[in-house]
């Protein structure tokens, strides 16, 4: 072991005037792989620490003049030793209660948690660095989907930020880490007539029920199986949906007779019609809907209707695919669209109008007929158009300017 504690010179002369204060120094430990610098130092507290930086004796001096400004300047405590593992979990912890995250959401962190924790979870948060999670993301883009892997870097970015605020990290490693590249997928879309032809070719009367529900209101997978029978007005034919990933997602949605009827009689045949029992559920227990239960039913329905299933169909996605474009192709505003998808802005619902090829004609006419003049917007003469309305000149002047 080998000792520096003068001028910490850094290429050509010191990186700062060679008296530092009594204890801090930089200390090259070799060991079987070679050199690796460590710095010493005392902080706020007037503690003694030792940190180890890594083999670049320039960053083990940047590092010791980092560390001894901010003890002059801000009282610096070194961080206490906390594993991945728990910072996890109070990030989870305070996180969910500050931003009071619904329960859907909270099952989708839980379920990134244990690929997270089975990488880092025994790694002192201080030990983690940069080039750890970059190769986190590598081998994980062999195994997932690239947004996927993005949605896992953006929560190891988001629990090393918390660890930051409580003192127990000094920077993030994830910072600067690229996020995979995303291509959105185009969903498929059925046809009235292929979704007629897989209405009437389900063998269980529960699974039809999950269909029409799917094509007709559009919900997502998740709100579909969180739905309960209290959230099912058969009176006023309403579906309100309550468990949602966003608070755009809480909303209500008008229920069809025919989907009404569907419902009604699915509660009569079931066996958990409570008013907090789950609409759609695993029909011997009334637990969440195994989703691999009806996407096996919607293939056994494509083989007795004699369709084709899209290649790549997504059985819950495409059907909310379906419901999405056929709204905006039946002639729905965009804005009763937004409202009934649960988007949280339009930007996402275009891309239904888009994948719908909807060019609003009746729009495109209508200002027509305002802007020329026209007395109705079926009207393509432009000969003699109509004078406009005296009283109208201050509003047309406040809208110009």
């Amino acid at each position: 072991m080998c000792a520096e504690s003068g001028g910490l010179s850094a290429g050509k002369g010191p990186l700062w005037p060679r008296i530092m204060p009594r204890g801090a120094a930089v200390i090259a430990y070799r060991g079987k792989r070679g050199i690796v610098w460590r710095i010493k130092y005392v902080d706020g507290d007037g503690r003694q620490v030792m940190e180890t930086i890594g083999g670049d004796r320039r960053a083990a001096e940047a590092a010791l003049y980092d560390r001894l400004t901010r003890v002059e300047r801000e009282g610096y405590r070194r961080p206490a030793p906390t594993t991945f593992a728990d910072a996890f979990k109070g990030w989870f912890d305070a996180t969910s209660s500050r931003k009071q995250w619904r329960e859907s959401t909270r099952r989708q962190y839980r379920i990134v948690e244990p690929r997270l924790v089975d990488e880092f979870g025994s790694s002192r948060l201080t030990a983690i660095r940069r080039a750890d999670v970059a190769i986190y993301v590598t081998a994980r883009m062999k195994k997932a989907a690239p947004s996927t892997v993005s949605r896992e870097l953006t929560v190891l970015h988001s629990v090393f930020e918390w660890a930051i605020s409580n003192e127990l990290l000094d920077r993030n490693p994830a910072d600067g880490v690229p996020h995979p590249r995303t291509t959105r997928r185009r969903g498929h879309a059925l046809r009235p007539e292929q979704v007629q032809a897989l209405s009437r070719s389900f063998v269980n009367e529960a699974d039809r029920a999950i269909f029409l529900t799917l094509v007709l209101t559009g919900v997502r997978r998740n709100e579909l199986r969180g739905l309960r029978w209290r959230n099912v007005d058969l009176i006023e034919n309403v579906l309100r949906v309550e468990d949602s990933k966003t608070d755009t997602g809480v909303r209500a949605i008008a229920i069809t007779p025919t989907l009404a009827e569907e419902l009604w009689q699915h509660r009569r045949a079931t066996s958990f019609s409570g008013e907090d029992e789950r609409v759609f559920c695993h029909p011997e227990t009334g637990g969440p809907l195994d989703p691999a239960d009806f996407r096996d039913a919607l293939n056994a329905a494509f083989k007795k209707a004699g369709l084709d299933k899209p290649e790549g169909f997504r059985p819950f996605h495409d059907l909310r695919v379906t419901a999405i474009t056929n709204d905006a192709l039946a002639g729905a505003n965009p804005i009763a669209i937004m409202a009934k998808a649960g988007h949280a802005n339009m930007a996402t619902t275009k891309v239904y109008l888009k994948l719908a090829g909807v060019v609003f004609r009746e729009e495109a006419e209508l200002l027509e007929c305002r802007l020329l003049g026209l007395s109705t917007p079926l009207s393509t003469h432009l000969a003699a158009p109509e004078p406009v309305l005296a009283d109208s000149a201050p509003l047309e002047q406040a809208l110009l300017t």
